[in-house]
């Protein structure tokens, strides 16, 4: 038994199967990730050969049968590979996002659609790439509601201030006060700060934002997005 679906995808993932077959992995607004299978996919008579790129947003209807999904018709679509790979790192950092949303968002949940289709529309932007991929992993730690605290102390509860801050504890999702640890800290002040900006500031403001040390600030996210998930 077959239904038809009308839905937003955005298409993360393409690999070739055989001579004339695609399959492509999307994320849906309503379904979540997916995985479509497209025969003769390859061969340019194919109605879908340009919507099925990697950072491609398409509009249409679906086929659900046997809880797989094939496309039965797409009414609009927008490739944004194109223009991003006339720019090196913005493909490299497109490719990035990508995998990184691959590897962690498998739950359908519309924010986090709607969270990536504005990153890619805005990465064609002019923009800093590296404050760019720092915005993109906040936001993402953010929406997938695991960001660390930053106010208070998460082994006994102390509001954080400069004078009685003293690390950020990836393992235990927080910052830490002196009073709780004698470690040496891994993160400035300053950085988390940095860290209370990202989580609500808006793609438009971001050419406001400036960062020192970002790429240390990235690896930081990096490894808490990937112990934490």
């Amino acid at each position: 038994m077959s239904s038809l679906i009308k839905d937003e995808a955005i298409v993360l993932r393409k690999s070739y199967v055989g001579d004339y077959d695609v399959s492509i992995t999307v994320y849906m607004r309503k379904q979540g990730k997916e995985n479509i299978y497209l025969p003769k996919g390859q061969l340019f008579k194919s109605p879908y050969i340009s919507s099925t790129e990697p950072f491609t947003w398409f509009k249409g209807v679906f086929i659900r049968k046997r809880e797989k999904f094939f496309i039965k018709e797409i009414d609009r679509s927008k490739t944004l590979g194109i223009e991003i790979c006339k720019d090196l790192n913005r493909f490299q950092t497109a490719s990035y996002m990508f995998d990184t949303f691959n590897r962690y968002i498998i739950y359908p949940d519309e924010k986090m659609f709607i969270f990536l289709k504005k990153s890619l529309y805005y990465l064609t932007d002019s923009c800093e790439i590296d404050i760019f991929r720092l915005n993109f992993l906040a936001k993402l730690i953010y929406l997938s509601g695991i960001y660390p605290e930053l106010k208070r102390c998460v082994r006994c509860g102390e509001d954080i201030n400069r004078n009685n801050y003293q690390l950020f504890s990836i393992s235990e999702g927080g910052v830490v006060c002196r009073k709780c640890s004698r470690q040496k800290g891994n993160l400035s002040y300053r950085h988390l700060k940095y860290l209370q900006q990202l989580k609500f500031i808006s793609f438009k403001n971001l050419k406001k934002l400036k960062i020192k040390g970002s790429l240390y600030l990235e690896k930081i996210l990096s490894d808490y997005l990937s112990k934490n998930m």
